[in-house]
């Protein structure tokens, strides 16, 4: 759950905060909710989905060490959800070759990719699991896990690429 404080778009700094000096950045495919559901199965969540797009998910990872209990506060700084600026329709991907789509986290020189196949739970899982906890409306975000986070401090360029969706590009800065 992220506050729409967090929302950033392409180019938009990622303002470090102050109370943290270890901050992580995940590339992510995110999910764009299409029609409303709720309690739907796995095979039907794709007929949910409207389309897919880039996502860059920061945490105060020493936040979140304190206490697993803080982690809305971990995540929930201003500027820490980044997301875009493309939108793939949920007809331009075919669901069985989304597992093959390609993720990746970098900054600089330093980089982490991996294939949504590979990760723990599936996009389809993932609002299928959501839709039974609460009712999902069209224009819900719901992103999917990363292939593994970089840090990033004051100065970097951090990007989330996703293969045949995009890529996704934020400057870093310290407080304000």
């Amino acid at each position: 759950m992220k506050p729409s404080t967090t929302i950033i778009g392409q180019d938009d700094e990622i303002i470090l905060p102050e109370q943290s000096k270890y901050v992580t950045a995940e590339a992510e495919l995110a999910v764009i909710i299409g029609r409303e559901c709720k309690n739907i199965t796995e095979a039907e969540a794709p007929h949910y989905i409207f389309g897919y797009t880039t996502v860059l998910d920061m945490t105060a990872v020493d936040i979140l060490q304190r206490n697993p209990r803080f982690l809305t506060r971990a995540k929930s700084f201003d500027t820490f959800f980044s997301f875009g600026p493309w939108v793939v329709t949920r007809d331009e991907i075919k669901d069985e070759s989304l597992g093959e789509v390609r993720i990746t986290t970098r900054n600089g020189d330093e980089e982490v990719t991996n294939v949504i196949s590979d990760m723990i739970f599936s996009p389809f899982y993932l609002v299928s699991f959501h839709s039974k906890v609460m009712t999902l409306k069209p224009g819900d975000i719901v992103s999917t896990g990363t292939p593994g986070a970089l840090t990033i401090k004051a100065g970097d360029r951090v990007e989330a690429i996703v293969e045949g969706i995009g890529s996704l590009s934020n400057p870093v800065v310290a407080p304000k």
